[in-house]
């Protein structure tokens, strides 16, 4: 389907949509739901096969998405009309509020990493407000997403859900086309791209991340081992929110390092760790790699690939000014530094074009939260990593990470629409004739008689 006969379908779909009740468009969404149940085997071997991810992943995705359709079909019950006050003195005779209405129709943009899971987290709030959907997925990910688009058109009245596929192209064309809204999920690089090009149209972007680990003194280091494992190596690295960067306290460097190369070299391929994207992701993993060498740092475990697999890697002898460092890698490599104190470790985590999540792993939770105060960055995790709030709730960062909303996503994906009525019968003083009386001259002049 071709962009702007998707636009076209989703504009004539919407009127119909966007005017059943919001228990109706829950419905449609419990069907969903029985769907993604009924399919979970296929839906897993999909993006098993597509992305390389282990069955338990790829399973957690349908799970995810059946569990974002629970929490935002009792979010959007939540919403209400808002009554503004006036000050009846003033302003007698008049009530105000606020409505919330859906924006038409979605753009929406999304990576290969969470094929399922990402798309979800926009497709059901936004439905559940009465928008319709054109949905552009990632050129790696298509088998999965047409399954999406499969499922969703079985229950969906025509063109409330509409899938285009395509590459960088199409995804340009999307940003410029006569949509409401655009919803994306993806690289600083193309972020920037739509900033230039999607004119005065609202617009949520996700973009790439550097998370930080803080390891102190005090954490249990063999908790916090395999916290990192998994918040690094999860989905091959190639998360937005994976830990890039460990800056881990002097005191427990030694022993901290020795158990994470243990338990990393006992990964196992297939089952812990699966393959990654393509060749292109590869090689930017390995270049990242040979500049830290070259400049002086130390590989303990991995380090290299076979086919589309890559080995769990950690890297010590690490300086902040190395790509690994600065760059968003996307692979499953922890290069770790060693610092003095908990500020030199903010002080590191936040030398940073990005300001996504972070992460704090302290005895001591108020220690935590006092860390985390100080992180540039949109979101923390303490003692844990890259736990979202149902249907990622709140999810994004700051600086180049993307435009963080203050909303939850439900009410990212409405706007508002204010209504002022007057029901007094007697025309406002400030209207026309000025009902202010003319001053006398001898009234308008100071005690000096000049003007005031």
């Amino acid at each position: 389907m071709e962009v702007n006969e998707a636009v076209l379908k989703a504009k004539n779909a919407f009127p119909i949509w966007s005017s059943l009740s919001v228990e109706e468009r829950i419905e449609y969404m419990k069907k969903l739901s029985e769907l993604l149940e009924k399919e979970k085997a296929d839906i897993t071997e999909i993006i098993m096969k597509e992305v390389g991810k282990p069955e338990i992943e790829a399973e957690t995705e349908v799970i995810d998405a059946q569990a974002s359709i629970n929490h935002y079909s009792n979010e959007i019950l939540k919403v209400d009309t808002k009554k503004m006050e006036f000050d009846e003195e003033a302003f007698p005779d008049t009530e105000g509020y606020v409505e919330f209405v859906p924006f038409g129709v979605i753009g929406l943009i999304t990576p290969w990493n969470y094929p399922l899971s990402l798309p979800i987290w926009t497709i059901v709030p936004a439905l559940l407000a009465g928008n319709t959907i054109i949905f552009k997925p990632s050129e790696y990910s298509t088998e999965a997403d047409k399954k999406i688009n499969e499922l969703l058109n079985k229950v969906l009245p025509d063109g409330v859900f509409n899938t285009v596929l395509g590459g960088d192209e199409l995804g340009k064309e999307l940003v410029k086309s006569e949509i409401d809204k655009l919803f994306f999920t993806g690289s600083v690089k193309a972020g920037k791209d739509i900033m230039k090009n999607i004119g005065i149209k609202p617009v949520s972007l996700e973009l790439g991340g550097k998370d930080a680990f803080i390891v102190c003194e005090d954490a249990d280091i063999d908790l916090t081992v395999k916290g990192l494992l998994w918040g690094a190596t999860g989905n091959c690295g190639q998360v937005c929110v994976a830990a890039e960067r460990v800056y881990v306290n002097k005191k427990i460097a030694e022993k901290f390092v020795k158990n994470l190369v243990k338990e990393a070299k006992g990964l196992k391929k297939g089952k812990d760790i699966g393959d990654m994207i393509n060749e292109v992701q590869i090689k930017k993993v390995e270049s990242h790699i040979k500049d830290a060498v070259s400049k002086g740092a130390k590989i303990l475990c991995g380090g290299k690939g076979e086919g589309l697999f890559f080995e769990p890697t950690v890297l010590t002898n690490v300086s902040k000014e190395m790509k690994i460092m600065t760059e968003e890698t996307f692979g499953p490599v922890i290069p770790v530094i060693v610092v003095e104190s908990d500020e030199e470790a903010i002080s590191f985590a936040n030398n940073s074009k990005f300001g996504l999540g972070a992460t704090i792993w302290s005895k001591d939770i108020e220690r935590g939260r006092k860390i985390g105060k100080k992180l540039n960055v949109g979101m923390i995790w303490i003692n844990d990593i890259n736990l979202p709030f149902e249907g990622g709730d709140y999810w994004g960062g700051t600086k180049e990470s993307g435009l963080v909303s203050s909303e939850s996503k439900v009410m990212q994906c409405l706007k508002k629409k204010s209504f002022i009525i007057y029901k007094g019968k007697e025309k406002r003083g400030w209207w026309y004739p000025y009902g202010m009386p003319v001053l006398q001259d001898d009234k308008r002049r100071d005690n000096d008689g000049q003007g005031l």
